[in-house]
């Protein structure tokens, strides 16, 4: 679902209630703003916690499996970032 809001001045918009409603959203409440790699952004409960843990163990299973690709690689500074790029990835097509 697409909805809209205009911005003032100020740069303040009104979130829409079908918006509120689905994320429980009450006067007040704090939210936070994430911004994605391609330029879109989400709005989200700042004080969800099991939102915020899910996010955590995420990142940090991310972080354990990044850290084990590179367990026991020497890295060359000598490197360029193709190197390292098929160094994490693998060989594969080229991009």
């Amino acid at each position: 679902m697409k909805f809209e809001s205009n911005m003032t001045v100020k740069g303040q918009v009104t979130v829409p209630k079908d918006i509120r409603d689905a994320l429980g959203l009450k006067p007040g409440q704090a939210v936070a703003f994430e911004l994605d790699g391609d330029g879109n952004a989400r709005i989200i409960r700042a004080d969800d916690p099991a939102r915020i843990e899910a996010r955590k163990e995420a990142f940090l299973g991310r972080l354990h499996e990044t850290r084990a690709k590179f367990a026991g690689k020497a890295l060359d500074p000598d490197m360029d970032g193709l190197e390292y790029q098929r160094m994490m990835r693998g060989d594969g097509p080229e991009v």
